[in-house]
């Protein structure tokens, strides 16, 4: 039972991290132009667009955990492609080429393995409320502005270098209980791609967590392995099988 919880968990906080990711990609060539400065409105119009124009998207990540005074860092590589598929590796501290963690979306499944446990985790993937369109946060792109707040965030720092942050705000209807949530996206207006993306959470009791991934060596539209996304279960591992939950 404590390790089906700590999966649910683990995949809860993943399936907030793929969001994003959808979000980034579809971001990336939002400021099409210099010339004048754009509204959220005309922003968010391209961001539709652009989704429909890349096909895979690349980088190395650095993600920083920040929680109750605590903070980790973790590191890795991952490629997302459409609809719903990525290849997502976390790697040692201190040797780049030794994968930790191995998560893999199929299209249809989730699944997740941890080398030193020889143990897979898998989920399904595949269903009405994971869309291939911002899964987990709407239905659609349509639904985005009716349960968010769209802006653009000065950063005296980050824009003379050419770097915009957006900030999507849920509505009130969309806060439960026990967390709010905020989303977050840094993107450079050379090549109009994401530097960097993360969400901040605030729960009921005051504490807050928030995740930053900074990304660098980025990639899109570039050819793909065919079977980067097809997950083959390890030899003598264990599958933990949730996918019928």
């Amino acid at each position: 039972m404590i390790r089906r919880t700590l999966w649910i968990t683990a995949l809860g906080e993943f399936a907030r991290l793929q969001n994003l990711l959808l979000i980034v990609m579809s971001f990336s060539v939002l400021f099409v132009s210099k010339a004048h400065p754009q509204t959220v409105d005309e922003i968010f119009q391209n961001f539709k667009t652009a989704y429909e124009k890349s096909n895979n998207f690349s980088a190395n990540f650095e993600e920083t955990t920040l929680f109750a005074n605590k903070k980790s860092v973790a590191r890795g590589r991952f490629i997302f492609g459409r609809p719903n598929l990525l290849r997502k590796e976390y790697v040692d501290r201190t040797d780049a080429s030794k994968i930790v963690q191995l998560t893999v979306l199929d299209g249809e499944y989730g699944w997740t393995y941890t080398p030193i446990l020889n143990q897979v985790n898998k989920m399904k993937w595949n269903n009405p409320e994971r869309r291939e369109l911002l899964p987990g946060i709407g239905a659609s792109l349509e639904d985005v502005q009716k349960n968010y707040n769209m802006a653009l965030i000065p950063d005296e720092f980050a824009n003379p270098k050419g770097v915009h942050q957006i900030e999507l705000a849920p509505k009130p209807h969309m806060i439960s209980t026990n967390a709010k949530e905020t989303l977050q996206i840094w993107v450079k207006s050379d090549e109009w791609l994401p530097v960097q993306f993360g969400y901040r959470t605030e729960f009921e009791d005051g504490t807050r967590q928030s995740v930053i991934v900074t990304l660098t060596q980025i990639e899109r539209d570039k050819e793909l392995a065919p079977d980067l996304f097809k997950f083959v279960v390890p030899k003598d591992a264990e599958v933990i099988d949730l996918s019928e939950n």
